[in-house]
């Protein structure tokens, strides 16, 4: 098992490393969805909570590659520099930073799907350019040492396909906007984060492999 992980597990989910800016990134991400619900923009509100709920379950499934493979998952946070380990690869400030990127997104698409900026689809345009600044970001958190590539197909410089996995979410996310009705989106926002819950209770508390 790696260093990393090592760490990872030994910080997991405990409280000793708990700090107050916690509290003032729970305060924007609620600060968010307040805002965008005022204005009428459930459209946001739903789909931002569905996209952190399979976030998360996306996160749990990298903390069973740690569990299957006793080496490493394809990412992760060691403990020390976060306030609250998770999963292996999932700390507190990555689980807020999720919970608004959703919105964000979604307030960045114009009204109008058709409208091209540069001359490319925004619908293209916009996923892959949150992508693409993402993965940019995730480089210059890797080569700090806070978050952790140990496959030699999943670090710099092969970047491929982190950056596929980032834009397709982007993009489908777009595309949930445009084409789902009120009504689904609200029942994802339902369905996901429970969904998140149980996989948590199955994995987490009940077998502890996460």
């Amino acid at each position: 098992m790696t260093e990393a992980s090592q760490q990872a597990l030994e910080s997991l989910r405990i409280t000793a490393n708990m700090q107050w800016y916690v509290v003032p990134l729970l305060v924007f991400v609620l600060y968010v969805y307040i805002n965008e619900a005022e204005r009428g923009n459930w459209s946001a509100v739903f789909l931002g909570i569905a996209a952190w709920g399979a976030e998360t379950i996306w996160e749990m499934f990298n903390a069973l590659i740690l569990h299957f493979s006793n080496f490493a998952p394809l990412w992760a946070t060691p403990g020390g520099n976060s306030a609250f380990i998770i999963y292996a690869g999932l700390n507190i400030e990555i689980t807020f930073f999720f919970a608004a990127a959703a919105p964000m997104v979604i307030k960045a698409l114009p009204r109008d799907p058709g409208l091209k900026i540069g001359g490319l689809p925004n619908r293209v345009l916009i996923p892959v350019g949150f992508g693409v600044l993402a993965v940019f970001v995730e480089i210059l958190l890797n080569q700090a040492g806070l978050l952790v590539w140990s496959y030699d197909w999943w670090k710099w410089p092969h970047v491929w396909l982190i950056l596929v996995v980032y834009c397709l979410p982007w993009y489908a996310l777009a595309w949930c906007h445009d084409h789902l009705a009120m009504k689904t989106k609200a029942r994802a926002a339902l369905a996901l984060p429970a969904a998140a819950v149980f996989l948590h209770l199955v994995f987490a508390t009940w077998l502890g492999w996460i």
